[in-house]
């Protein structure tokens, strides 16, 4: 404020119960001066004190008391002491100088003994910081100056000059600035932890990232080139189950034939069977006398029916060799056709080839003639550019100078007309002039009148305006303060969320776990496993003060996982074994039973804490792995304990201490410092503190957003009120501009008049000669505008001859580019030409080759069945000798029974024929049979192979044939395709080991690598705006200091003159120094005096001096109301005068109440409260007149 406010002032002050007003009291204070009167000891100061304490001192010592309950009534003999102790300060607001949209302020402050207290605003509950903001930057408050007592005197003078600065402060209007200041400060300090927090999240993120990307990529490929094999193998599967079913569909056709035949035989031989039965009846009849000869004789014969039957194969493998072999032969005479082809083909071609590179040459030699005239085509066409080029620049030129000379003729000609104009209205009338002289000073006398009253007009309104900026103002600076508090609530509900949502996604990712943990887990939650219990990590609950002793002890084994039995551990370490997802450690609650550590004595130690398994809780169904792994661990408070212990049972057992230091048994120590816990165990627990603080934050956000929406609604009213105000002065303000300027124009033109007849005689002389001049120069401009005209027209007619030689030159190299591209496009059909008939040569090429190697083979086959049927003829003529042999002797035996046996030489014969004809059969029989054997034989080993492809289809992919051969893309080479196939497969072993779930994670991973970039950025912006708002705070700190410091200082050199009577005073800034932080120093020399000290003042001037500081300070600053307390006691009764004068001088613009003991102050005064002590210890307040004081009051000497 740069002057008083006239309706801030202090209307009521209400006492109950405080020092030594029991009763309640209520002080009515009037605008002027105030004072409060009473002897020693009458409690006038308390008044003071209750001030003070209700604008929020909390220091006793200034209270005048030991502690706080000091200041409730402590009783009397006739009195009891009061519960509690109550202040109320009532405050005029009609002018809405604070931000609280009412007319009276009541601010109340009431202490309990039992130490509770309370503070309100209008009877509504507040905080001592509300109330601090609520005066801030006024002058009142507990740091103000609106407060001056004995001790604020005292303390200016003695004072460091660094201590100072606190009330020049408050007087420049800056606490408020330093306040958002420090809040600003300490909202980027918690960013900076923040953001610290986040990049160290970040860089855990960036440390996975990495190896999951190579990961993910791997298992990609590896996808890929799964899903190529899967095609290569389904086309190649579906040829060769194509080709095999259309083998068992032949094999079926055969075995059909083949059993058809076998039937036949088997029914010839049954027929034959019943023949031979009868003749061998017939030959029993006939005696038994033959038996033994017809024995012989059948012996005989079956031999020779053997040899017979084994010549007729023979003789058959003949003729199969001899039509093989002409078969051959056949094959071989065309096989030496097609040589003689293949040689007739490639000769051709040769000869067709040879006139194809002539031709290829020929068109060469004519490509090297058209890209030299091309070239020589180009070069005239770049030599005539060049030329182009120059004459345009130089047609430019020529065209620019006639440009300029058309408008310097141009130019005068106007010039020439204008003088002439300008003569003709120099010769008008100067009856007319001076008739305009009149007009003018009439409308200046209206003008000047209308300006009076606009003035008057916008200073009322400007009052109006500034009313209501200030309580606009203050709204906004409670609503900034307001969406600040919001905002930080705010960004601790995000940031405390984002911290348990990151800390829940780890847990529900299981992070921190071994992927081999992970897999086994993630079975188990899909069932594929059951009969795990979970990791020993999710089993165990632990106090947060033995997190870091039992996370130490355990370390890995927390990851070790708790199973039923030993068949659930062997069932998981196999699907970890097949799918390849590495080891783990299994926990099998049937076979692991931990032992207690039982050793006697422990519990003397003094930092014995308890054993390992004690101190977590967990289902009793554990007990035995809780214990095999606890049990015998000891935790102790400390490392000096932990040693004690481990010496005196001679490093038998584990020792673990609480903040993480392990003494292994056997005598080996693990040590060193500890990070902030973020173990498997303590997770859990601080997401829970996590999200209870987020809530806590968003309860106390929504109870901001109703007061946000209240002051809104008021800063809109007040705009709206401030809005049309404004809109009214920028109205009356444009007029006043308007006719302000409308005023100066027609002074202006008032006393151009005087001065233009003067100056008309003169210019119509001047424009005369002017006028003269150019005449000749226009003429002379005309002759040269038509030579230049002329020259510039023969210049660009030879130009336009040039640009058509380019042309034309252009065209020419166009045909020959065309015909160039002809050539080369011949040129490259000869090529492909000569390209196919070499492939064609190459083909022909190989096919002779291969039919080279098969006259080759012919010719051995039929050389080995020349020698096969020597061999065969051979052994028939050995056969036949044999069986001349047998006949000889059979035909002996039948001479010898001809004549006892004609019926049975008759029957031997017809059974002969009949064995026969069986023996002839059965070869047929066995023929059949082994064929049958052969084709089931084949069709079983076809129809295993195609058994072998299906069931591959289903144990690799789960696809049936019809499913693959939907999918399959048709093989058009096997070859090509198992090359491709091989291929594949050695890429993928190439790859190793493939993480397939790496490339789910890695997308995890990358998402919330997104999201905390995301969130640095958010977090870097909100640094830098809480590093600019600071800069900009200190930059407005320091000129409202540097410009509030000037002003005072200047004042109190003035008021130090007027209350010393002379003499010189000064404050100074300490040198070298930031101005916010830079100590004041007080210079001061009284009127015939030369002072080097402020100490060497007496102790009348040394407070003369600070009040004078003080009055200083108010004309810079009123305060709205200022309480003085006895600040003029060592003052003598002339510089009372002095002080007591200036006071009503301030009381224009400020409320004093002074509570003093001095006449000349009293006199002074508009209203006199009287305090006295009628009862001991109990004060009374008596309103009174100058000449009672005495009376009531029983005050002398004063």
């Amino acid at each position: 404020m740069d002057k008083g406010s006239e309706t801030l002032y202090l209307k009521y002050l209400e006492i109950n119960g405080f020092k030594s007003f029991p009763d309640r009291v209520k002080l009515e204070f009037g605008k002027g001066l105030t004072a409060v009167v009473g002897p020693n000891g009458s409690g006038k100061s308390n008044i003071s004190d209750a001030v003070r304490w209700v604008l929020g001192e909390q220091s006793s010592k200034t209270l005048r008391g030991d502690k706080m309950e000091d200041v409730i009534f402590g009783g009397t003999q006739l009195r009891r002491p009061m519960g509690f102790a109550q202040v109320t300060l009532t405050i005029g607001n009609e002018g809405r100088d604070l931000p609280i949209d009412a007319d009276e302020i009541s601010v109340s402050r009431k202490l309990y003994r039992s130490g509770d207290s309370e503070y309100r605003i209008n009877d509504n509950a507040v905080r001592l910081k509300d109330i601090h903001e609520l005066f801030m930057d006024t002058g009142l408050g507990r740091d103000g100056y609106s407060m001056i007592g004995q001790g604020k005197i005292a303390e200016i003078i003695g004072a460091k000059s660094t201590q100072r600065r606190e009330i020049f402060e408050e007087a420049a209007g800056i606490s408020k600035y330093r306040y958002r200041k420090t809040e600003a400060e300490r909202k980027l300090a918690q960013t900076q932890e923040n953001l610290l927090r986040l990049k160290d999240i970040m860089t855990e993120l960036e440390d996975r990232i990495g190896p999951l990307k190579v990961q993910s990529e791997k298992a990609k490929r590896f996808l890929e080139l799964a899903e190529q094999r899967k095609q290569i193998e389904f086309s190649l599967w579906t040829a060769q189950l194509a080709k095999i079913t259309v083998q068992l569909r032949e094999l079926d056709d055969q075995q059909t034939v083949g059993r058809l035949e076998h039937k036949r035989v088997e029914e010839q031989l049954e027929q034959l069977s019943r023949q031979m039965e009868q003749l061998f009846s017939d030959m029993q009849k006939a005696g038994a006398q033959i038996e033994q000869i017809r024995a012989e004789i059948g012996g005989l014969e079956e031999e020779i029916a053997s040899s017979d039957s084994r010549a007729a194969v023979l003789h058959n493998d003949i003729s199969h060799n001899e039509r093989s072999a002409q078969m051959l032969a056949e094959e071989q005479k065309s096989a030496a056709d097609s040589q003689e082809a293949f040689a007739l083909y490639i000769e051709q071609k040769e000869a067709e080839k040879s006139v194809l590179l002539q031709k290829q040459a020929q068109a060469e030699e004519k490509i090297r003639a058209a890209e030299e005239q091309n070239g020589q085509f180009q070069e005239q066409i770049l030599q005539i550019s060049r030329q182009l080029a120059e004459k345009k620049e130089e047609e430019s030129r020529m065209a620019l100078a006639l440009s300029e000379q058309k408008v310097l003729a141009v130019t005068r000609q106007n010039a020439l007309t204008d003088a002439k104009e300008r003569i003709s209205l120099l010769e008008e009338g100067k009856d007319e002039k001076e008739q305009k002289r009149r007009l003018m000073k009439k409308e200046l006398d209206e003008c000047r009148e209308f300006l009076q009253t606009l003035e008057e007009t916008l200073g009322s309104l400007s009052n109006s305006a500034k009313g209501v900026q200030m309580k606009l103002s203050s709204r906004q600076e409670k609503e900034r303060a307001l969406q600040e508090e919001k905002e930080r609530l705010e960004l601790k509900i995000k940031e405390q969320s984002q911290r348990a949502a990151l800390l829940e996604e780890l847990e529900r990712n299981m992070e921190g776990f071994a992927h081999s943990v992970k897999y086994v887990l993630n079975q188990s939650r899909s069932g594929a496993i059951r009969g795990v219990h979970g990791a020993l990590s999710s089993l165990l609950r632990v106090d947060a003060k033995y997190l870091v002793a039992v996370e130490t002890a355990v370390g890995g084994a927390l990851q070790n996982i708790v199973v039923d039995d030993e068949t659930v551990a062997k069932r998981a370490i196999g699907m970890l074994k097949n799918s390849g997802a590495g080891r783990a450690t299994f926990l099998p609650l049937t076979s692991v039973k931990g032992k207690r550590l039982n050793v006697s004595g422990l519990e003397r130690f003094e930092g014995f804490v308890g054993i390992g398994s004690e101190l977590v809780d967990f289902d009793e169904t554990y007990r035995g792995v809780v214990e095999s792994v606890l049990g015998r661990i000891a935790v102790v408070s400390d490392l000096d304990e932990g040693v004690r212990m481990a010496k005196q049972y001679g490093y038998q057992f584990r020792i673990v201490t609480l903040d993480g230091q392990l003494i292994n048994a056997g005598g080996s120590m693990t040590g060193g410092s500890a990070g902030r816990s973020t173990g498997l165990l303590s997770r859990k627990g601080e997401i829970d503190g996590l999200k209870k603080q987020a809530e806590d934050y968003r309860k106390k956000s929504d109870s901001l957003d109703e007061g946000l929406e209240a002051i809104r609604r008021e800063i809109s009213q007040l705009e709206a009120q401030f809005m049309g105000i404004e809109a009214e002065r920028k109205t009356a303000s444009e007029d006043q501009i308007r006719y302000g300027a409308e005023e100066k124009r027609l002074r202006t033109m008032l006393e151009d008049l005087q001065e233009d007849q003067e100056r008309s005689d003169e210019q119509r002389r001047r424009l005369a000669g002017q006028i003269e001049s150019l005449t000749g120069q226009c003429e002379e401009d005309a002759g040269k505008l038509a030579e230049t005209e002329a020259a510039l027209f023969d210049f660009r007619s030879k130009l336009a001859e040039l640009e058509q030689r380019e042309r034309q030159i252009r065209q020419q190299r166009e045909l020959s580019a065309d015909a160039l591209n002809g050539l080369q496009m011949e040129k490259m059909a000869v090529g492909q030409e000569i390209a196919l008939l070499d492939q064609a040569m190459e083909e022909q090429k190989r096919r002779r080759d291969d039919q080279q190697k098969q006259i080759s083979s012919v010719k051995e086959q039929i050389e080995s069945l020349s020698e096969q049927n020597c061999r065969i003829r051979e052994e028939i003529a050995v056969i036949e000798r044999e069986n001349a042999q047998k006949r000889q002797q059979i035909g002996q035996l039948r001479e010898q029974i001809t004549t006892q046996s004609a019926l049975r030489l008759q029957v031997e014969q017809q059974t002969n024929a009949l064995r026969q004809s069986e023996k002839d059969i059965l070869i047929q029989k066995e023929k059949y049979a082994g064929e049958l054997l052969r084709l089931e034989d084949k069709k079983a080993a076809v129809q295993k192979e195609y058994d072998t492809i299906i069931s591959k289809m289903w144990d690799e992919y789960e696809t049936t044939r019809s499913q693959a051969e939907a999918i399959a893309q048709p093989a058009q080479d096997i070859n090509q395709a198992n090359r491709a196939l091989g291929e594949v497969k050695g890429k993928i072993r190439a790859l190793g080991t493939v993480n397939l779930e790496a490339i789910e994670e890695y997308e995890q991973v990358a998402q919330r690598y997104e999201f905390m970039s995301e969130q640095i950025g958010d977090v870097e912006r909100s640094k830098a705006k809480l590093q600019q708002l600071i800069r900009d705070l200190t930059t407005q700190m320091r000129e409202l200091f540097t410009d509030s410091f000037e002003k005072i200082n200047r004042h109190f050199s003035q008021i130090f003159v007027e209350l010393f009577g002379g003499g010189k005073a000064q404050l100074k800034l300490t040198e070298g120094e930031d101005v916010l932080e830079s100590g004041i120093e007080i210079y001061v020399q009284p009127p015939g005096k030369i002072i080097k000290n402020l100490a060497a003042l007496s102790g009348g001037e040394q407070a003369f001096v600070a009040i004078a500081i003080y009055f200083a300070i108010l004309k810079v600053r009123p305060a709205p109301f200022c309480l003085l307390d006895e600040i003029e006691a060592a003052l003598d009764d002339v510089n009372v005068n002095k002080f007591a004068e200036y006071l009503q001088r301030l009381n224009q613009q400020t409320q004093f109440i002074a509570i003093t003991h001095r006449r000349g102050t009293m006199e002074h005064a508009d209203v006199l409260y009287g305090v006295t002590m009628q009862e001991e210890g109990v004060s009374k307040i008596l309103t009174l007149e100058v000449s009672e004081i005495e009376n009531k009051l029983g005050m002398k000497n004063i």
